[in-house]
């Protein structure tokens, strides 16, 4: 056999033991309840001054601030402690779903501590999501949306790079899935002081005028794969 057909079939072995190692991976879709002491934020965050410094101070320099919104994003952040040391940027984007939380796949590979992550927020003009897009929103409803994307890098990074592997895998193919693993994300807020301002968020995409028409034409996907309104007052007010 010649060098050229071993090294294809080493490439494909490695291929399908990489496709075997990535199934056999257990991943949850749900998301778990803090360990650390959460704060506490108001029910309504507008109209309150706040200290640029002082929160980059909390949040860490390695945070990236979108234009226009670095107040809500940093207040959003410091929701996370855990995610301090976390190299984050969030990206206004000019296509793309309304809001996406990715990581950097090369830094994937490396070491936990060094991984790369990013929010992508589409700021298109005209676009067909512009009712629910991050400059349409009201501030405290900006800060729940936000923070909802921060849970998503909070879940990612309690997974190795084969958990990951499997983790988009079933995000993509499983619609059962993907919803309870949405609905728990949209728990975050909730678990770390933010639950009326993910509230808003929710209430404000059903309920606006602005947004009446996007919601008659999203209504199922939304309420299948987002907690209503009622829903997240209703886990708010439990005991």
């Amino acid at each position: 056999m010649n060098r050229l057909w071993k090294g294809i079939l080493l490439l494909v072995a490695f291929f399908v033991a990489l496709a075997v190692a990535v199934t056999l991976q257990h991943v949850e879709p749900n998301q778990k309840l803090p360990t650390i002491v959460v704060h506490q934020f108001a029910d309504t965050l507008v109209g309150t001054a706040y200290d640029l410094d002082s929160i980059r101070a909390l949040i860490g320099r390695n945070k990236g601030l979108p234009v226009g919104f670095e107040t809500a994003a940093a207040i959003a952040y410091s929701a996370f402690p855990q995610l301090k040391d976390v190299q984050i940027d969030l990206i206004l984007t000019q296509d793309g779903a309304p809001m996406e939380s990715t990581v950097s796949i090369w830094s994937l590979f490396g070491p936990r501590h060094a991984r790369e992550y990013h929010i992508l927020l589409n700021n298109a003009e005209n676009s067909y999501f512009d009712p629910i897009l991050l400059r349409s929103l009201p501030f405290d409803a900006q800060v729940g949306i936000l923070a909802h994307e921060l849970g998503h890098i909070v879940y990612y990074e309690e997974l190795n790079v084969l958990q990951f592997g499997k983790w988009g895998l079933k995000y993509l193919q499983d619609d059962q899935f993907r919803a309870a693993h949405e609905r728990s994300t949209d728990m975050m807020p909730v678990y770390y002081g933010l639950g009326s301002q993910i509230y808003q968020y929710a209430y404000y995409v059903r309920y606006d005028p602005s947004c009446k028409e996007f919601y008659a034409q999203g209504k199922d996907f939304m309420d299948t794969y987002y907690l209503t309104d009622e829903e997240l007052l209703e886990a708010i007010q439990k005991p």
